[in-house]
């Protein structure tokens, strides 16, 4: 039977602590560094009346009007009675659908970053509305996106100042 003496030495104890002290700053480094995680990409809310849902949509459209110099408009989905999307620069950055039983709100991932303002007019349309719980949620196909997708995102990296809506020129 062998056996092996391993002896530490001060210098090999500062040396193991120099690497502790490393590791921790890389992972508090990366932890502010890490970005924030994107907005879901849908939102499901229980149905809304005709009325209702004229209202969203004409919030919306004050939204698209106040904000057109910056590049904002709001066009008519598949089908207007029941769907409509906002666009930045031609690119939607937010879709509402309004089907049977639901309505769902669609941030596509990058909006934020494409639209900061998007989120003003996201928060004056959920206001008045019943969100589900997060089982209905899942039931109804509203998840959240996929970490592959925020990845890819994070490394497609920012959107220019010149596709993002309210950029200063």
């Amino acid at each position: 039977m062998k056996c092996t003496l391993v002896l530490r030495t001060p210098l090999m104890k500062v040396h193991h602590g120099v690497m502790w002290v490393l590791l921790l700053a890389l992972v508090v480094a990366a932890r502010i560094h890490w970005p924030e995680p994107e907005e879901p990409e849908i939102l499901a809310y229980r149905g809304v009346s005709d009325e209702t849902f004229s209202t969203l949509r004409r919030h919306a459209l004050r939204f698209a009007e106040a904000r057109a110099r910056d590049g904002f408009e709001l066009t008519d989905g598949p089908n207007a009675a029941s769907s409509f999307q906002v666009q930045c620069r031609g690119v939607p950055v937010l879709y509402v659908e309004r089907q049977h039983l639901l309505l769902l709100i669609r941030l596509p991932l990058g909006a934020g970053r494409r639209a900061p303002a998007i989120f003003h007019l996201q928060g004056t349309l959920q206001w008045p509305l019943q969100p589900l719980s997060y089982l209905e949620q899942l039931l109804a196909g509203a998840q959240e996106p996929t970490v592959q997708d925020r990845l890819l995102l994070m490394a497609a990296g920012g959107v220019p100042e010149d596709e993002r809506c309210g950029a200063q020129k």
